[in-house]
């Protein structure tokens, strides 16, 4: 009976021994062992974090280049099956007078026969740092052609230079859009301008479409 009480005693001090082995607070705790299978759970550290970090390549901004004339392009046909090519003629006039007439460098070649306009005109130039802050960076010249017919138009807008701001030695620096889409040197600086440029433009065409859209006409009997 002695024995069996002295054998089931030194079992569970076994038990308790090595219970204590798997307690990493615990005296008897290995290390060298339990390094496999605590690995997984460490934490990373910087190094190891940034390491892992995939750096992504510059992505320059994309444009619409003409394949005819190599040059960088914004073209597009709008329908407007109610208006008629008389009355989009007379609204595309009065818009691009008002919006270009009287700048330097802008000209008009107006063809009422063909319903076509050519216009030479140029907008000021800004560099945004947010929605509400820009400052100016010279302007940006461009010719801009209008096709119209019954019930649509096109319009496409072209070669683009842009012109800095007169320096102080009074030499204007004057650059192609397409050195700036192409050149292999200040590449994150001439894409910026790009789409300093391309947000102007864009708000160009936006305003051109709001106005030679036809005017709401309010039923009288509708009130």
């Amino acid at each position: 009976m002695k024995k069996e009480l002295f054998s089931i005693l030194l079992g569970v001090l076994s038990l308790s021994a090595f219970a204590q082995t798997q307690d990493p607070k615990s005296p008897g705790f290995d290390f060298a062992n339990a390094s496999a299978d605590t690995s997984a759970a460490a934490p990373m550290t910087d190094s190891a974090a940034i390491k892992e970090a995939i750096v992504k390549p510059y992505v320059r901004i994309t444009l619409n280049v003409d394949s005819v004339t190599n040059l960088i392009s914004y073209i597009g046909v709008v329908e407007q099956e109610e208006s008629g090519s008389d009355s989009l003629y007379i609204r595309a006039k009065k818009w691009a007078t008002k919006k270009f007439a009287g700048g330097t460098r802008s000209t008009f070649d107006l063809d009422k026969k063909n319903q076509k306009l050519v216009i030479n005109g140029w907008l000021p130039a800004y560099a945004y740092s947010n929605k509400y802050t820009k400052r100016s960076i010279g302007k940006y010249e461009f010719k801009l052609v209008l096709w119209i017919k019954e019930g649509r138009y096109k319009y496409q807008i072209s070669n683009f230079v842009h012109e800095g701001i007169k320096s102080n030695e009074g030499n204007t620096m004057r650059n192609y859009f397409e050195f700036y889409y192409t050149s292999t040197t200040n590449i994150k600086g001439n894409d910026q301008t790009l789409r300093f440029a391309d947000r102007d433009i864009n708000d160009l065409i936006k305003q051109m479409k709001k106005n030679l859209k036809d005017p709401v006409i309010v039923d009288e009997e509708e009130w």
